[in-house]
C-alpha cells in the first residue's frame, strides 16, 4: 500500500499513439486495485527538445485526468512536466536532451514534494 502514487509513465510510452493507447488503461486498472489511492499524474519534464510531441503528449495525460475526475474521481491530481526543471538552466538538467541528470532529478523531486505536501497528500515532515 502507498500513501500515493506518482504515475510517471509519459517517459516509457515510445510516441504519443502508443501513449493515447495505453495511458487511461492504466489508470483503470489501478483504480480497480485502489479505488481511494491519490494519483498524480505527471508528463514528460523535458519539453526542450520536441516542444510539439511533449505538448500532444500531455494533452493525452490531461485527457485522462479530465475523464477521471469528470467520472467523479476526486483523488486525481496533474502536474505538467514542463515546470519540473524550473526555468532557470533547463539545458542542464539532462545528460542527452532526454535522460535526467543529478540536477534534473533533484528538481524534479523537489517540485514533486512541494506539489504532494501543497496539496495535502504528504505530511511535511
Amino acid at each position: 500500500d502507498c500513501s500515493v502514487f506518482v504515475c510517471d509513465y509519459d517517459f516509457n510510452a515510445p510516441n504519443p499513439e502508443y501513449l493515447e493507447k495505453t495511458h487511461f488503461r492504466l489508470y483503470q486498472r489501478y483504480r480497480e486495485k485502489r479505488p481511494d489511492t491519490p494519483i498524480v499524474f505527471l508528463s514528460n519534464p523535458d519539453t526542450d527538445e520536441n516542444f510539439m510531441q511533449a505538448k500532444e503528449r500531455f494533452s493525452v495525460i490531461k485527457k485522462t485526468y479530465d475523464t477521471a475526475a469528470a467520472n467523479g474521481d476526486h483523488h486525481v491530481y496533474l502536474i505538467d512536466g514542463s515546470v519540473l526543471f524550473d526555468e532557470y538552466d533547463r539545458e542542464n538538467c539532462t545528460v542527452d536532451g532526454t535522460h535526467p541528470n543529478d540536477l534534473g532529478f533533484y528538481r524534479m523531486a523537489k517540485n514533486i514534494y512541494g506539489f504532494l505536501i501543497e496539496n495535502g497528500l504528504i505530511d511535511k515532515e
